[in-house]
């Protein structure tokens, strides 16, 4: 939002102009701290720090003449300021960040530039910083361009770390964690987020680095230097591809990961780098080899084209993060929404994925990329059903039942879906108004018979199945029972969400069959879901 002095305060502004009272010699032989205090007086607090700011960019640091008259104009509110890339921007500001002395700091255009208050210390550690960037820009080397990826990474981690979080993002990342906690503790993304890119080759790439990715913080910096160093990173980013990371805004990661306080336990980081890693690893090839495909084909790809915008929407989708709204346009909202269901990207995700409507509207490259894709994973699905049938699993091919798409050895279910099948079971009971029983095969119709289940209360069922752990818990405790009708213990009920799923899952198994206990570990593990239950 463009700011603009009151109007009492424009007219003041005006008249001391015109009566010399305000002159650039003045104001320069003031120094930053002085400029501030005179405008404070005059002007108030608020407008001390914009009018020095402006005057410091327009007048110190660029053509004094022309430089006056723009801060002018501008103190008086007629054009906003154009926010640039946070790199680019502190290129740019060198006079600011190098001071000879600290009179000379324009403390003001330094703080407004980088979106939070600076020191001198902190204004120094940043130009030096910079200056490690400008030295590898011109790289001729794959190594060369990762040691500019890393600078970049340097920069960028360090000015985030100055930025302090609001009261808001830190209550939500407390929500978050019992969601976090609860997916930590394995290599789950390939099976889980990356099921709908199964079928390329960039997925097993992917797969084979995550491992390096999860004991290494090394590897992971060089594999993000590497993707943001590509030529191709500036439409990735035009695209609104999801290039997740490990700190800053709670928006800009992983939907698994949003409570900073995961990244601070050493045990847990390891997992978390591997879940990021592999996401951005596969998104960025991935997109590489459409954007190539689709030049091939004669598609327009260049900036702002809506193919490159359906090619980054249709990765999203394929990777489990769909993006909120048009142009990912409510990406912001994510944390609070997810301090209430446990996955809205991947819902989002997963429901694009088999809409025929967003099919009719990508790109020829795009829309033939995703229906590979789906029909990709799926085939590939299906064969592992094939031989987990052969292995003597009951693999149930009926929709209407939750054990749909799952291959059962005992009492203990294998999701080969990456949690996809359940969205197909839901649809086929809405549609056939019918349920298939897991107990005895049977096919009963809803809405008949004693306290009959109806489509209304099946949604219910389901959406309430999609809540966060936070909010289950609170659900839980209000209907005094959970989703499949146990009573509600508040100790249990705490503990349960406040540990990794995979340990869950395991104690269940060995309790019911332990010679499935190592295959329920690797399945889990690589984030094919499991159950047990009688």
């Amino acid at each position: 939002m463009a700011w603009c002095l009151l109007p009492k305060f424009a007219e003041q502004f005006k008249k001391d102009l015109v009566e010399g009272k305000i002159t650039p010699e003045k104001l320069n032989d003031m120094g930053s701290e002085g400029r501030h205090k005179f405008f404070a007086e005059r002007f108030g607090e608020e407008n001390a720090t914009q009018l020095n700011s402006l005057f410091e960019s327009k007048l110190l640091l660029k053509n004094k003449q022309m430089g006056y008259v723009n801060w002018a104009k501008q103190g008086l509110g007629l054009k906003p300021e154009v926010r640039r890339d946070l790199v680019a921007r502190i290129e740019k500001m060198d006079r600011v960040l190098n001071p000879v002395e600290e009179k000379a700091f324009l403390k003001d255009l330094a703080s407004k530039k980088l979106g939070t208050e600076v020191s001198y210390e902190e204004a120094q550690k940043i130009h030096e910083l910079s200056k490690k960037v400008s030295e590898h820009k011109n790289f001729s080397t794959h190594e060369q361009r990762i040691k500019y990826g890393n600078a970049i990474l340097d920069l960028q981690d360090y000015t985030e770390s100055l930025v302090s979080h609001s009261w808001k993002e830190t209550a939500l990342g407390v929500a978050n964690l019992p969601r976090s906690l609860m997916s930590t503790l394995d290599l789950s993304a390939p099976m889980r987020q990356g099921w709908g890119m199964m079928s390329r080759k960039e997925w097993l790439t992917a797969f084979g680095d995550m491992f390096k990715l999860a004991v290494s913080k090394k590897s992971y910096r060089n594999m993000m230097a590497d993707i943001i160093t590509r030529p191709s990173y500036d439409l990735m980013k035009d695209g609104k591809l999801r290039i997740t990371k490990l700190t800053g805004k709670l928006s800009d990661r992983e939907e698994r990961f949003l409570s900073p306080i995961i990244s601070k336990i050493p045990f847990l980081k390891g997992s978390e780098r591997a879940y990021t890693g592999f996401l951005n690893k596969l998104r960025a090839d991935r997109f590489d080899r459409m954007i190539a495909d689709a030049k091939l084909a004669g598609e327009d790809v260049g900036k702002g084209s809506q193919g490159v915008k359906d090619i980054a929407s249709v990765i999203n989708d394929f990777t489990g993060s769909g993006n909120l709204g048009r142009n990912d346009k409510y990406n912001g909202a994510v944390p609070f929404l997810n301090a209430f269901f446990f996955s809205p990207r991947k819902i989002a995700a997963t429901i694009n994925m088999v809409n025929p409507i967003k099919y009719a509207t990508l790109t020829p490259r795009a829309r033939r990329s995703a229906l590979r894709n789906l029909i990709g994973s799926v085939s590939i699905t299906a064969t592992v059903l094939s031989l987990a049938s052969l292995m003597g699993a009951d693999v149930e091919t009926d929709p209407r039942s939750s054990d749909f798409g799952k291959a059962k050895f005992g009492n203990t279910r294998f999701d080969f879906t990456g949690g996809n099948g359940n969205y197909a079971t839901l649809l086929a009971r809405l549609i056939t108004n019918k349920t298939k029983s897991t107990k005895t095969g049977k096919v009963k119709e809803m809405g008949k018979g004693y306290k009959p289940l109806t489509r209304y209360e099946l949604s219910l069922k389901w959406g309430r199945n999609k809540l966060s752990p936070t909010a289950s818990f609170i659900a839980d405790w209000m209907a005094g029972s959970n989703g499949i009708g146990e009573k509600f213990e508040l100790g249990s009920s705490l503990g349960s969400r406040m540990y990794p799923m995979i340990i869950g899952d395991v104690i269940e198994t060995y309790k019911d069959d332990p010679s499935l206990v190592l295959p329920v570990l690797g399945a889990d593990l690589f984030g094919v879901g499991t159950n047990t239950y009688k």
